[in-house]
This record gives structure tokens, C-alpha cells and sequence, in this order.
């Protein structure tokens, strides 16, 4: 049972999507002191949902307590099929930005946040960070590709169907061999209980027919 649920647990983890744990870095720079480095997921990027994680970095130590902000905007490429954008992404501020906060990542030295990216093509990812006085800017171009098919994107929900009927029919099994494995410890026991019984009482009547015959 325990490791049906394990495994049942990974499947439905695959579903869900990818927390920012760290991905692929697409871009670093180098400023005042600073050091900033993006990581994007997954890779290669396609249209919908893209996390984004960034780790702000000074004297070589993570930091937490800088600010954030990511601003997607589409430069150029064909304009592709138009995706929207899934709920758990996050809603672009004022003047396109979107904060990005240690809660969307599921690694506490990132910063990240979901990116709606609705449509393939050229993208350009700008990045602001802020830290007391100091503030760092750029921006890290990419590429995103048409959005996967539904079948490459559900799959791990489709298969956990067939999983847990498996898994199911493979414990239900594993129950009936132990109780029948059971049952025949329990037939042996009771014969060899009755055997000794029957020898116990066999010789108690031994000695009950021997006992008066020796005396005088």
C-alpha cells in the first residue's frame, strides 16, 4: 500500500506544472557588486506557461530581500498558433511587469514567477533587480516554440489511470497470497497442535493402563 501511494504521488506530481527549482539558465549579468542569474522552464520554451527563476547573488552568497521584476514582451518571429494563458500564470502588472516572489518557486534562493508566453515566436525577457541603492537591468532574449500537443502536455493524467489500476490489482494479489499463505501456517499449526494433543492423551492413558497393573 505504501508504495502504491509513493508511486501514485510521483504520477500526479508530473501533472502538475514544474515549481521553479532551478530549470536551465538562459542568461547572468554581472553589476555593482551584483550577480543575477536566470533560469527558465522547461527547455525548450513553448508557448503557455513558462517559469521563470531568478538567483540574485553578492560576494558569491545568495540574497533574499532584493526586488524582482520580469517583463515579457514579443519582439518578432511568426506569429504562431495563440495560446491562452493557463490560470496559475501570473497577471502582468502596470507597464507589463510581473513581480517575481519567493512563493512562486519552489526553491527559497529563487525568485520566480509563471510567464503567459500566448504565441510562438522571438521574445525578449527584460529584468530589473533592486537592492538598497542599487539597481541592475537587462534583458535576455528567447525563443519560443508552438505550444506542445495536448497529448504530450495530459499524458501523465492518462497514465495514472491505468497506474492505479495496476498498482490496485497488484496489492489485491499480494493480499490474497497473504491469506493464503495464512491460512495453510494456520492449517499446519492446528494439525500439529491436534497431533500433540492426541500423543499427550495417548500416553496419559498408557500410564492410567499400566498403573494398577504394577502394584502388588
Amino acid at each position: 500500500m505504501r508504495v502504491a501511494g509513493i508511486a501514485l504521488a510521483v504520477l500526479a506530481a508530473s501533472a502538475l506544472p514544474v515549481r521553479a527549482d532551478g530549470g536551465v539558465p538562459v542568461g547572468q549579468r554581472d553589476e555593482d557588486g551584483l550577480r543575477v542569474t536566470v533560469f527558465a522552464s522547461p527547455v525548450p520554451l513553448r508557448a503557455g506557461a513558462a517559469e521563470i527563476g531568478v538567483l540574485v547573488q553578492e560576494n558569491g552568497l545568495p540574497v533574499s530581500d532584493a526586488s524582482v521584476t520580469l517583463s515579457p514582451v514579443k519582439t518578432g518571429g511568426p506569429s504562431g498558433e495563440r495560446v491562452r494563458a493557463p490560470a496559475w500564470c501570473a497577471v502582468t502588472g502596470p507597464g507589463g511587469k510581473i513581480p517575481a516572489t519567493g512563493a512562486h518557486s519552489g526553491n527559497r534562493l529563487l525568485k520566480g514567477a509563471f510567464l503567459p508566453l500566448t504565441e510562438s515566436g522571438l521574445w525578449e525577457l527584460g529584468v530589473e533587480v533592486k537592492r538598497g541603492d542599487r539597481a541592475l537591468a537587462f534583458s535576455i532574449p528567447l525563443i519560443v516554440g508552438p505550444p506542445a500537443r495536448p497529448l504530450a502536455t495530459w499524458w501523465p493524467l492518462i497514465a495514472l489511470v491505468p497506474a492505479a489500476i495496476a498498482l490496485y490489482a497488484a496489492r489485491a494479489a499480494l493480499a490474497r497470497r497473504s491469506v493464503k499463505a495464512s491460512r495453510v501456517d494456520n492449517f499446519g499449526i492446528s494439525k500439529v497442535r491436534t497431533s500433540a494433543a492426541a500423543a499427550s492423551a495417548a500416553g496419559r492413558s498408557d500410564q492410567a493402563e499400566s498403573g494398577p497393573r504394577g502394584r502388588p
